[in-house]
């Protein structure tokens, strides 16, 4: 088989496995419940993985059409955000309530990954963007599922613990279909945690990557990796 249609077959893979283990995990009982210091729209969660497919789009399109897609789709949701801060609708299915008065994290998330594509070369950006949606998706699950141990600005040991494994799992196989060098991935899915642990107030959908980008790029420019 050629490598453009594998790629695609794995990405297709890569979005649906955890689209479906999300969906799973919502219908037990309990998952779909929000405590009182959590709030969650299901459906923001579930269409994450979707994210990924900004990988294959770069991979068979090239840089110019992925940035185009992700500029207007960047320039929509601020657009939204700033009818909804001036006009003080909270448009409560779509925006959490600690979003009311603040840019929302879908745009934080878009605006970090179009300086991800735009600054980094394919090696750091497809693996930023994997731990951003991978990462923060498996935080999510076990911080909810399993947290007990509570870190620093309600965070949780079991929360860090499980992003460092989604990090690690999905990051591999990005490094497996692409031939990127291990080193990227044990350094960069430790920075990525360690920036979700120690982003306070500032949206941790923009410095995962952000922070992890520049890490790797500094890293290799000094000849560490």
């Amino acid at each position: 088989m050629e490598k453009g249609p594998c790629l695609l077959i794995v990405a297709a893979a890569m979005v649906l496995l955890p689209l479906a283990g999300v969906v799973c995990l919502f219908r037990r009982k309990g998952m779909a419940v929000t405590g009182k210091d959590v709030e969650l729209k299901k459906w923001r969660i579930i269409a994450r993985p979707f994210a990924l497919l900004f990988i294959p789009i770069h991979v068979f399109m090239g840089d110019r059409v992925l940035l185009y897609l992700l500029g207007a789709l960047a320039i929509i949701f601020i657009a939204t955000d700033l009818y909804r801060l001036f006009s003080r609708r909270q448009l409560s299915l779509f925006y959490k309530k600690t979003e009311i008065q603040r840019f929302s994290s879908m745009t934080s998330f878009l605006v970090a990954v179009f300086i991800i594509f735009f600054l980094f070369p394919p090696k750091v950006s497809y693996l930023c963007l994997t731990f951003i949606v991978v990462g923060d998706l498996a935080a999510k699950i076990s911080g909810m599922k399993f947290g007990r141990t509570r870190l620093i600005h309600g965070k949780t040991l079991e929360g860090s613990l499980g992003f460092l494994t989604g990090c690690l799992y999905a990051g591999s196989v990005i490094c497996m279909i692409f031939g990127f060098p291990c080193s990227y991935l044990l350094i960069g899915a430790l920075c990525a945690t360690l920036a979700e642990l120690f982003t306070f107030y500032v949206d941790d959908n923009f410095t995962i990557g952000i922070l992890t980008g520049v890490t790797l790029q500094a890293l290799h420019y000094f000849q560490v990796i």
